[in-house]
């Protein structure tokens, strides 16, 4: 008797396909004019903000606190880059990565949970947006 590990390897391939194609990418508008938006692909946000890391860094810190979201780890802030971890009273994992693309600009993105949140990410970086100002 012979066994083919092709049918296990179709279902496998059939699955990792439905994943991405369920996941996507979305445009996210952040202003009842649509001129700012961001995306939104793979469960992850993603925007540039017009600020240095730093800045963003402690923005998100503040933004944490305000959402009453508990930091488990504040990695070490590099001079142009940094990653920030919380979590919040169910127990999600909120994941917060900096990283400055040139002196006036950085690239924030956030995960909420493993599956991603797309609402509850988009209200983290406005207020992270809010304490930049």
């Amino acid at each position: 008797m012979k066994i083919t590990a092709f049918p296990l390897l179709r279902s496998a391939l059939l699955a990792t396909g439905l994943a991405f194609a369920l996941t996507g990418c979305s445009t996210v508008n952040l202003d009842a004019t649509g001129e700012t938006s961001a995306v939104y692909q793979l469960n992850e946000f993603r925007m540039v903000v017009n600020s240095t890391a730093p800045a963003t860094y402690a923005a998100t810190q503040k933004a944490f606190r305000e959402l009453d979201l508990f930091e488990t780890k504040a990695g070490k802030l590099e001079t142009y880059a940094g990653e920030l971890i919380a979590r919040t009273r169910k127990d999600e994992k909120v994941y917060v990565s900096i990283a400055e693309m040139n002196s006036r600009q950085t690239m924030l993105k956030i995960r909420w949970g493993t599956g991603g949140d797309k609402k509850n990410s988009v209200d983290l970086y406005k207020l992270i947006e809010r304490h930049l100002r």
